[in-house]
This record gives structure tokens, C-alpha cells and sequence, in this order.
């Protein structure tokens, strides 16, 4: 090759490293321009969204970060997101994301696409009753309210066993729909009667018939009841018969008949006073003994567990033909009332010391303040309501008053005024409150003038026993 053709190639060869030097130069300067433009792009858009409009279902938690999909030269430090999405409440409810200075906005779309869990049961009745939906439900929940209806609504008025399907709705419109079975039959049975035993009543004692009696029916839930009792005469002694005729709405109807025997009460034609004494023993009672057996009378005292000192005197009553009773043990309403197991409690407590005293195990109480009381409502509504017929069930009698002396009204009560109190009775069986405490000093001076009066009257003085009139109050707790 000649000197002037190498020299032609080698210009070339220049030319063309001349011109790929100036190639790769443009495509680099594209690159980093390219490079620098989506840098620039992304740094100026640092945050990337999943989506603009979020839809949410109801009631469940909601996070705003899980519509972030990407962050460019930044961080969740960076980020500001302030929502108001309330996920108790259908609706639409913006979120903005903010970054160095640039704002993402989306909505929240809360909505209600789940439908309700309903659970069903089967049901059984009879021919009579109207078939609704809600028979069916053993349980349905949704976080929105729902609705029960029949998907498929027939009659089913005939015996057969029928599947019944039940739609539960949402206030979204979501519905589940479950099959129930219906079954239909003839119902040929009575409603029973519990509660309607034998009973037995002093003479001039009554008795609420319909206490204590229950009607059940296998297929109808409120059954009648209708109560005959017009033969019972309480004041005759003899065996009566009260008639208690049940009916289901089927028509089944049947009568129970119900034995109620008045015994004869050796009271009933006779006046007795019955003198009573409550809160002691006291510094008094060997007094009131005392007055007691001068004008061969008897008496109850209804003691507490408050003056041990003088339990000795309990003995006494009782070898004296009177009766020891159970007022109670602190005489604490806040304590006694509290509840119906702190009342027996303080009942047992003082029918123990009773009984430890006297060696006689009482069953006749009075409730402080009587049974009419309302101060126990403070501590327990209700509560002598239940009391009244629990102490009964438990064996013991309650007693309250149909004369008060009006002693408990004060101390030092001159002797006169109890004495016009005490004797302002003509009932039959009076049963007359007076106190046995340390302060009643008047009230045993009262006692003599008390008995003559009645006794001139032609009453006799007894002491109460189990059966005795309890001169109940109306309960007012």
C-alpha cells in the first residue's frame, strides 16, 4: 500500500472514532438529561397513590397508608395525612396526603357490602297461631339494623311440615336468605295448672286464689285462666271447692278443681287483745312481766340482739306463758334491708340467741318498721314485696300492727296518751305496737290502765302463736 492510501485510511479511521465519540457523547447527554427529567419529575411527585377513589367497608378499620403505593425520595416522615373517614357511617369522606409542599387528595367511599348473618331454627305450633318471620330467627346480626321477611310467603294452614325460607335484610339492601322448617299440627291438649294444691285457712282468714298459680300450654303461651271461687265462706269451717277452668287458643279446655278447708279458729267469736312489745329486753321488762302476771295476761316480745345484757329476762317470758319473737338481731335497716340474704342472715342471727335463751325456737317475726315500710326501698326496691312471701314459704308468720300506742314517737310520752292511743281499738283481734326499751319508762306505766280497759271490754289477753291474726299491712316496697 502506497503512502498516500495509508494516509487516506487513516483519515477514515479518524473520522469514524471522530464520529462515534460524538454519537456516544449525545446519547449520554440524552441519558443524563432523561435521568435528570424523571428525577426532577418524581422528586417534585414524591408520593404515588393506589387509587383516587378508596371504597371501604362498613365498620372495619380503615388505614390510610394502604393507599400509598410508592414514596420518591421520601419518607413516611414526610408525609402528612389528615382524613375524616368515619367507617361507622355510610359515605364519602376526602384524605389528603401532603409532601414537601404537594398534595395527593382521594376519597374515602365507605359503603355496605356485607350481608347479615342470619342464623334460623325450626318452629312448631298449631293450626291456630299467625306464622311471622321472626319465629324463625335464631339469631341475626349485621353492623346496619335488618329486617326479616318471608322470601317465598304461603299459607301453611294445614298440619305438615313445610321449608319456609326467611331473607334477612340490611338497611344497604345486602340480603341472606336461610330455609327453615315450619311444622303444623293439631293441638288437642289443655293447659296444665301448677300451683293449685289443697290448702288449708283458720276461720275469717282468707286466701288470693290466684297467688302462686302458674298456666302452662305446649303450644299456646298465654293461655286463659278463669277462677270460681264463689262457694269458699271463710267464716264458716267446712270444705269448699274453687274451680280453676284454663283454655288455649285451640279451644282446649279443662277445669282443676282446687280444695280450700276452713278449719275452725277458737278466736274467731272471742275479743283478744294481743299486747306486743318491740326492741327489747330492757331494764322494763321484768316490770311489764310483772304487770303482766298481776292481771293473768300474756304477751309477745319481738327482742333484738341490741340489750344482751338482760337476756336472762327471755327466760322468764317464756316460763311465764308469754312468747319470745324475732324482731331482729341489729336493727340496722341500712344492714337488715340491704338485700333478701342480708335479711335472713340477721334473722337467724337473732332466732340463734333465741333459741340459746330460751331453748324454744321461734318461727313469729316482725319486720322493723312493718311490712308496710318504705324505707327499705332506699336500700333495695322491692324488697318487702319479696320478703312478705318468702318468710311465709320459710315457715314463719309476720306480724304487724292494728293499734299503735304511739310510743315510739318519743320518749317520756306521758302515760295518759298512750293509754287513749292504746285503747282507741274495738276490732275483734287487736294487736297493739308497743316498745320495750330503756327510754319507755311511761309505757309500763301505761300497761295497767291498758288492760282494765280492754278487759271491761270483755277481751282476753293472749300471747300470738302461728296462728294467730297478723293484722298485715299493705306492702308499700
Amino acid at each position: 500500500m502506497t503512502t498516500k492510501n495509508k494516509r487516506r485510511l487513516s483519515r477514515k479511521r479518524r473520522r469514524r472514532r471522530a464520529l462515534l465519540l460524538r454519537t456516544a457523547a449525545v446519547l449520554l447527554l440524552f441519558v443524563v438529561l432523561a435521568a435528570a427529567g424523571i428525577s426532577a419529575y418524581l422528586y417534585t411527585h414524591p408520593v404515588k397513590l393506589r387509587d383516587t377513589v378508596i371504597k371501604h367497608e362498613l365498620m372495619t378499620p380503615f388505614d390510610p397508608w394502604d393507599n400509598v403505593k410508592d414514596l420518591y425520595f421520601a419518607h413516611k416522615k414526610d408525609v402528612h395525612i389528615q382524613s375524616d373517614a368515619d367507617v361507622e357511617k355510610l359515605g364519602d369522606y376526602p384524605v389528603t396526603y401532603t409532601c414537601r409542599g404537594h398534595k395527593y387528595k382521594a376519597t374515602v367511599k365507605v359503603e355496605d357490602t356485607t350481608p347479615p348473618q342470619l342464623e334460623v331454627k325450626p318452629y312448631t305450633t298449631d293450626l291456630v297461631e299467625k306464622i311471622t318471620p321472626e319465629m324463625f330467627v335464631k339469631e341475626v346480626s349485621d353492623c346496619t339494623e335488618t329486617t326479616v321477611h318471608f322470601k317465598d310467603q304461603k299459607a301453611w294452614d294445614k298440619e305438615g311440615t313445610y321449608d319456609v325460607q326467611i331473607a334477612a335484610v340490611d338497611t344497604s339492601g345486602n340480603e341472606t336468605v336461610k330455609t327453615a322448617e315450619l311444622t303444623r299440627k293439631k293441638d288437642v291438649t289443655p293447659p296444665v295448672v301448677q300451683g293449685a294444691d289443697n290448702v288449708e285457712v283458720l276461720q275469717g282468714r282468707t286466701v288470693d286464689f290466684s297467688d302462686g298459680i302458674t298456666v302452662t300450654d305446649d303450644m299456646d303461651p298465654d293461655p286463659k285462666l278463669s277462677v270460681n271461687s264463689d262457694q269458699v265462706d271463710f267464716a264458716t269451717p267446712g270444705t269448699y271447692e274453687v274451680k280453676y277452668t284454663t283454655k288455649d287458643r285451640s279451644g282446649n279446655e279443662e277445669t282443676t278443681i282446687r280444695k280450700v278447708t276452713v278449719k275452725k279458729d277458737r278466736d274467731y267469736d272471742r275479743k283478744v287483745v294481743y299486747l306486743t312489745f318491740d326492741d327489747g329486753p330492757s331494764s322494763h321488762t321484768d316490770k311489764i312481766l310483772d304487770i303482766l302476771n298481776k292481771y293473768n295476761a300474756k304477751a309477745t316480745f319481738f327482742v333484738t340482739g341490741n340489750n344482751q345484757k338482760h337476756n336472762d329476762v327471755l327466760k322468764r317470758i317464756v316460763d311465764q306463758g308469754s312468747v319470745v319473737a324475732l324482731h331482729t338481731y341489729t336493727h340496722d335497716y341500712a344492714k337488715v334491708y340491704a338485700s333478701e340474704e342480708a335479711y335472713f342472715d340477721d334473722l337467724q342471727k337473732i332466732s340463734d340467741m333465741v333459741k340459746k335463751a330460751t331453748g324454744v325456737e321461734s318461727k313469729l317475726i316482725r319486720f322493723p318498721g312493718g311490712s308496710s315500710n318504705t324505707v327499705s326501698a332506699q336500700y333495695c326496691p322491692g324488697l318487702m314485696t319479696k320478703l312478705t312471701k318468702d318468710v311465709q314459704e320459710k315457715g314463719y308468720q309476720y306480724f304487724d300492727w292494728n293499734c299503735d300506742s304511739t310510743d315510739a314517737s318519743g320518749n317520756n310520752i306521758p302515760a295518759e296518751t298512750l293509754v287513749k292511743n292504746a285503747t282507741s281499738s274495738t276490732a275483734q283481734h287487736i294487736n297493739i305496737l308497743m316498745h320495750d326499751t330503756d327510754a319507755k319508762g311511761t309505757t309500763v306505766d301505761a300497761l295497767p290502765d291498758i288492760i282494765k280497759h280492754y278487759r271491761s271490754q270483755g277481751y282476753a289477753f293472749e300471747a300470738l302463736t302461728i296462728d294467730s291474726y297478723p293484722a298485715h299491712h299493705a306492702v308499700n316496697n
